[in-house]
C-alpha cells in the first residue's frame, strides 16, 4: 500500500472515532440534560407539596384551636345543666328589644379542596315577649350557626345579672348576614347575646362603636374563644372603636412566610409561627382600634352603655 493511500485511510479512521466521540458525548449531554429536567421538575414538586402541606398544617391549627375552645365550653354546660335546678316562675313576663353586632369565623373555599377561615359581622336583634318562656332563634339568609346552648346560658346569666326572672317572657334572636354563610363558632356569640338581653331588659341603647367575642357561663364569666385574629379584623374593617376580649386573649399567633432559596432556581417558602399584640398588629395594618381583654358581663356591660 502506498504511502498516499496509507495516509488517508489514517484520516478516514480519525473521522470515524471523532464522529463515534462527538456521538457518544451529545448522547451523554442529551442524558445529562434530562436527567437534570427531572431532577428540576421533582425539585419543583417537592417544593409545590411542601407550599401546600404548610398551608394545610396552619388550617389545621386553626381548626384545632376552634374546636378546642367549643368542646370546653360545651363541657362546662353539660356540668352545669347537670346540676340546675328547676327556679320558680317568674310571675309577669317582660317586653323589650335590643339590636348589637356580633363577630364570628365563616369557612371559606381556599382552593385545592383547602378551607380557611376569615372572620364575619353579623347583626343580632333581640325581643322580648310575655309568653311562656320559649326561646326562638331566626337566621336570614340561612346561617350555619349554633346558638341555640349559648343562647340558653346568655338567658341564664341574664337573670343572674339583672335579678329579673324570664321565665314568662319569650325570647326571639334573629341573626342577620349580608350572604349565606357557614359559621364554625357558634359559642363565641355568647357574651354578645348577654349583652343585648340586658340592654333589652333594661331598655337601655347598646353603644354600636364596641365589640365583644367570647363564650358565656351561668355566671357571667367570659370565656375563651378561637379565631381571635379573624374577628378583629373583621371588627376593624367595621369602624370598631373598642374590640372586648377574654383574657390572655390579647395576643395571637399569626405566620410569617419565609422564603429560601437552597439550590439557584427554586424557591421554598415555609412559614413560622409568632406572638404578636392584637392591637400593635391592627395598628400597623392601618386600623385604629382598642383592644380590651374582659373576664365577666358586668365589666363587659359598662363598655356598651358608657
Amino acid at each position: 500500500m502506498s504511502k498516499k493511500n496509507e495516509s488517508k485511510l489514517k484520516i478516514k479512521y480519525l473521522l470515524i472515532i471523532s464522529l463515534v466521540f462527538n456521538l457518544a458525548l451529545s448522547t451523554g449531554l442529551a442524558i445529562q440534560s434530562y436527567n437534570n429536567s427531572s431532577l428540576r421538575y421533582e425539585v419543583n414538586s417537592i417544593v409545590e407539596n411542601n407550599e401546600k402541606l404548610d398551608r394545610t398544617i396552619n388550617i389545621l391549627n386553626q381548626r384545632s384551636e376552634l374546636l378546642e375552645n367549643q368542646l370546653e365550653y360545651y363541657k362546662q354546660q353539660a356540668e352545669f345543666y347537670s346540676k340546675l335546678l328547676k327556679s320558680n316562675d317568674a310571675s309577669e313576663g317582660f317586653i323589650g328589644q335590643s339590636n348589637i353586632d356580633i363577630v364570628a369565623v365563616k369557612q371559606v373555599s381556599g382552593g385545592y379542596f383547602e378551607t380557611q377561615y376569615e372572620g364575619v359581622v353579623m347583626s343580632l336583634n333581640v325581643e322580648l315577649e310575655v309568653g311562656e318562656g320559649r326561646l326562638l332563634i331566626n337566621t336570614q339568609p340561612q346561617i350555619g350557626i349554633d346558638l341555640q346552648t349559648s343562647a340558653k346560658t346568655a338567658l341564664i346569666a341574664t337573670e343572674n345579672f339583672t335579678g329579673i326572672s324570664l321565665k314568662k317572657t319569650d325570647v326571639i334572636l334573629t341573626v342577620k348576614a349580608e350572604e349565606e354563610v357557614q359559621i364554625v363558632d357558634g359559642p363565641s356569640a355568647g357574651a354578645a347575646i348577654t349583652i343585648a338581653l340586658i340592654a333589652a331588659t333594661f331598655h337601655q341603647p347598646i353603644n354600636p362603636t364596641v365589640y365583644i367575642t367570647g363564650t358565656i357561663g351561668p355566671n357571667g364569666i367570659i370565656g375563651q374563644v378561637g379565631g381571635i385574629l379573624e374577628k378583629s379584623l373583621a371588627a376593624s374593617q367595621n369602624g370598631v372603636e373598642i374590640f372586648l376580649v377574654p383574657e390572655a386573649q390579647s395576643s395571637v399567633t399569626i405566620y410569617e412566610f419565609e422564603e429560601q432559596t437552597p439550590l439557584p432556581g427554586f424557591k421554598v417558602i415555609t412559614s413560622k409561627p409568632k406572638q404578636v399584640i392584637l392591637e400593635n398588629y391592627l395598628k400597623d395594618a392601618g386600623y385604629d382600634i382598642e383592644i380590651i381583654e374582659i373576664d365577666n358581663i358586668s365589666n363587659a356591660y359598662k363598655f356598651f352603655t358608657e
